[in-house]
């Protein structure tokens, strides 16, 4: 019988809740980075990041904006999103669209996701 864990998930100080997003394809309003909005909204589904949580059971400070799932996260984007290096991750993830679709109220620099891993 599996033990429940007792750890707490804590809500990331850089992302709010996100509503309903309806996709249209039309010429106003198309970003570079709008192909990976199914891909996020497939990993919210499937709940990656309660799964990361729950298999890497690491948690930050409380002064800390950003959860190791958040890191997680954003790289596994920017890696479906073209980025091979940690500069270009943070170029795939300044498209303003992505980042209000996705919740992100503001974003790591690249020196603060090295960190963090």
């Amino acid at each position: 019988m599996k033990e429940k864990s007792s750890q707490i998930r804590k809500k990331s100080a850089a992302r709010k809740q996100t509503g309903k997003v309806h996709l249209s394809a039309t010429a106003t309003g198309l970003t570079s980075q709008a192909g990976l909005i199914p891909d996020v909204k497939y990993l919210q589904r499937i709940g990656f990041e309660k799964t990361v949580s729950q298999t890497v059971p690491h948690q930050r400070g409380d002064n800390a904006d950003y959860q190791l799932t958040d890191v997680i996260l954003l790289m596994l984007v920017g890696m479906i999103g073209g980025a091979t290096s940690i500069a270009k991750l943070c170029g795939v993830w300044s498209d303003g669209v992505l980042r209000e679709i996705t919740g992100w109220t503001k974003l790591p620099v690249e020196t603060t996701d090295r960190a963090a891993l």
